[in-house]
């Protein structure tokens, strides 16, 4: 079979980028994953954590820019606007503030341990509520892309092994499933895109997958379900109410050989640590579930949205860095621009910047 597109990863990236392709009236798309679900790695094991507030100016425009389409969704797809709370020094908030984009507010650490008790023997200077943020049903959002994409004509492939690749424009794709053509390659991979990258031959991306591990954790007093999630720059860890426990987050982020979501004694170690010295009125809880996913990044921790600068129609949309749920309205949106119509992208996210002169 030939298509004009096919695109490798049917996480976050992927799915976003063929849904906002299949609105261009391109028929001819194909997407495949290795898995036999959608979603099965980074994009269904995060926090689901939607956050505006954040220090990079190129992020927060695209968050605030995904809310306002993501609000439009009501009914289709989950999005609880409980708010999020970040501690830390006043400085370090000033920089994560866009006033003129988001609404935020500065709150008194006596008033936030008042509302959430499990802070009430932790030390912060400040805090900064963003009430429009929240948490997001990422697996609602996943199938949203890719059933919308479907209606318009996209094919989905699971359990598709991409094997190897041949030729360029067009592609020869050797998978577990049978041999397919494509006109262009979208390389939206996750954990997974530099290998996909070699297979092709093009450009050597410095994309590492960082392992980052989660727990539900049982048996904590005063947890609201409504009350915003709480991520703490400072010390670095995150958490919110989770089925009326606490999903907890010590922010680890380690490089990691094996790709399966695998869960290392150590930080489960460091996690208790953490509760017992920042949040002792957490310390009686109890781990009901424990997993770990992945956070791929560049080396300049930059996303990789372009065409490679070797390999003729080979299309990066990866190292989302952990804002996969976050930004991929505009992420797809973006990246089916730039294929469909040669539009712009920004230097900053583009793949030559990677090449020498």
């Amino acid at each position: 079979m030939h298509y004009d597109f096919v695109i490798v990863g049917c996480g976050f990236a992927g799915a976003a980028t063929a849904y906002h392709l299949s609105r261009s009236g391109l028929q001819s798309i194909l997407l495949i994953d290795r898995e036999k679900v959608p979603g099965y790695h980074a994009s269904g094991r995060n926090a689901s954590l939607f956050l505006q507030s954040v220090a990079d100016p190129m992020l927060r425009e695209m968050t605030v820019a995904c809310r306002r389409a993501y609000e439009s969704l009501s009914g289709r797809v989950d999005f609880d606007q409980h708010g999020s709370l970040l501690l830390g020094t006043r400085e370090a908030l000033e920089e994560c503030r866009a006033p003129d984009l988001v609404e935020t507010v500065f709150r008194e650490p006596a008033e936030i341990r008042d509302r959430i008790p499990v802070l009430a023997d932790h030390a912060f200077e400040s805090a900064l509520e963003t009430p429009s943020d929240g948490v997001m049903d990422i697996s609602a959002l996943l199938q949203f892309y890719i059933e919308a994409a479907r209606e318009r004509g996209t094919e989905v492939l699971l359990d598709c092994r991409l094997e190897s690749v041949t030729g360029d424009s067009p592609f020869v794709l050797s998978t577990s499933k049978g041999r397919i053509q494509a006109s262009t390659l979208v390389n939206a991979a996750g954990a997974w895109a530099a290998e996909i990258g070699r297979l092709a031959g093009a450009t050597e991306i410095p994309l590492t997958p960082w392992k980052r591990h989660l727990f539900v954790l049982d048996g904590i007093p005063g947890l609201a379900r409504d009350m915003p999630f709480v991520w703490d720059l400072a010390q670095e860890f995150y958490f919110r109410s989770e089925s009326g426990g606490l999903l907890f987050s010590i922010c680890d982020e380690l490089p990691s050989k094996s790709l399966e979501p695998t869960v290392d004694p150590a930080i489960t170690a460091e996690l208790a640590e953490l509760i017992l010295r920042e949040l002792p009125r957490a310390s009686g809880g109890t781990v009901r579930q424990a997993w770990s996913c992945f956070r791929t990044k560049a080396e300049d921790g930059g996303f990789v949205i372009g065409p490679d600068p070797g390999v003729d129609r080979f299309f990066w949309v990866a190292g989302l860095g952990g804002h996969g749920m976050g930004t991929s309205w505009e992420v797809g949106r973006l990246a089916a621009a730039a294929l469909a119509t040669d539009r712009p992208l920004s230097a900053s996210v583009k793949p030559t910047r990677f090449t020498t002169v």
